[in-house]
């Protein structure tokens, strides 16, 4: 049968139960020994429990919405653009949700945070653009063909204006190559080779030698003695705002290679790959820094004050600030604010108590009543008939028995 509701004590220490039968093959219920002992299924297991008080433990953490993309046909398969598109498309985007543990984030399952919470929605509906596809520009003038040996080619490019959008079409080849017309007269033996540019990765941003500090508070670095390239560059200063202190910026520099390879796998020199523009080898960077924070706060006072008959535990936190935020592509800042549970139960006093006190009725009134009908009641006789008792009604501190029987002795 279907597993039963989790019972016992708060957290991990529950456990479920479920009904267990045998079937004959005909359908008929058997006895238990008629079937496979070893087959048989758990009929108890561990479970947590869920308590009201865990509504401060554990929350739902959702991830950001994925792209749009388009809505799936009722065959399973996204639907076909048209051959036009007009307007937006019908899409649907996702996101994932899942029950954590707020102290250090563990992965819990749903149904804990379903107990207090339903589980937010991880699909919803979006709009596709239509699709745009890239765009370039023309086609530079061809490269000149140098005399020389080996076989020569010509080269063209172009740029890309606007890139693919939304599914559009990818951008044709940026660049184009041609052999060269020019004659080619070479000794006999002497190989032919094409020559290509290859341009590797940025290296990682780094401060620059100091060569020279001239009068005008500016410095002069010398950050590539193969290309000859000099590098002006000034320290600055950034005040982010809600920061006390300045960030000072340093503008570092970093390098890629560039070289030339023939069409045998060798290296050659730059001059055989030679464009109209060689790749820039050398650029600007801002050295990253971290972010920095301040030192903990100490621990806050237990949020459970006082003794009761409740399992739920208190809560204490901490926090830092935040100093400098990252900049250059620095480590971002952690958590600024951490909580833990804390039980001091048996350190506190208990909890106190209240209750409604009333006093003794007070004599019955009728004046009261008359004063609000007629004025002159006083001057008739004797009076009787209904009137109006009071009695004082007040909150009071209940005494713990405890407390209470310290008092007598």
């Amino acid at each position: 049968g279907p597993w039963g509701r989790c019972v016992g004590d708060c957290g991990p220490g529950g456990v479920q139960s479920r009904a267990l039968w045998c079937f004959h093959l005909e359908g008929w219920t058997s006895h238990l020994s008629n079937c496979d002992e070893n087959g048989r299924p758990p009929k108890e297991r561990s479970c947590f429990r869920v308590c009201d008080w865990h509504r401060d433990l554990f929350q739902w953490e959702v991830s950001d919405w994925h792209h749009c993309v388009l809505a799936p046909s009722s065959l399973g398969q996204a639907a076909p653009r048209p051959a036009e598109c007009v307007t937006a498309q019908h899409g649907l985007q996702h996101r994932t949700a899942r029950c954590i543990q707020k102290l250090n984030r563990t992965v819990v399952g749903n149904e804990i945070c379903e107990h207090f919470a339903p589980r937010p929605t991880t699909e919803q509906a979006c709009l596709v653009p239509c699709p745009r596809d890239c765009v370039v520009s023309e086609f530079s003038q061809w490269s000149e063909c140098r005399k020389g040996c080996e076989k020569q080619l010509q080269h063209r490019t172009r740029a890309a204006i606007a890139p693919p959008l939304y599914g559009g079409s990818r951008c044709p080849n940026l660049t184009e190559s041609r052999a060269c017309d020019t004659p080619v007269s070479c000794p006999l033996g002497e190989e032919e080779y094409t020559f290509s540019l290859k341009v590797g990765p940025w290296s990682k941003c780094r401060l620059p030698h100091l060569k020279e500090i001239n009068l005008s508070g500016r410095t002069v670095l010398d950050v590539s003695s193969d290309s000859k390239e000099r590098v002006t560059v000034r320290n600055q200063s950034y005040k982010p705002h809600h920061f006390s202190k300045t960030w000072d910026l340093e503008i570092g520099y970093q390098t890629r290679q560039v070289w030339c390879t023939r069409s045998d796998g060798k290296n050659a020199m730059l001059s055989l790959c030679m464009q109209d523009s060689f790749p820039l080898t050398v650029q600007s960077c801002i050295m990253p820094k971290d972010c920095e924070t301040t030192e903990w706060s100490s621990w806050s006072h237990c949020s459970k004050t006082c003794r009761s008959g409740s399992l739920s535990p208190g809560f204490r936190s901490r926090s830092r600030n935040v100093r400098h935020i990252a900049i250059g592509g620095g480590k971002k800042c952690p958590e600024l604010l951490e909580k833990e549970a804390c039980i001091v139960e048996e350190l506190l006093q208990p909890c106190p108590r209240y209750s409604w006190r009333t006093s003794e009725w007070k004599e019955c009134q009728v004046s009261l009543l008359l004063e609000q009908q007629d004025p002159y009641w006083h001057v008739m006789g004797p009076i009787c008939g209904g009137g109006i008792q009071t009695r004082e009604v007040y909150c009071a501190q209940s005494t713990p028995a405890s407390t209470a029987q310290r008092a007598k002795e």
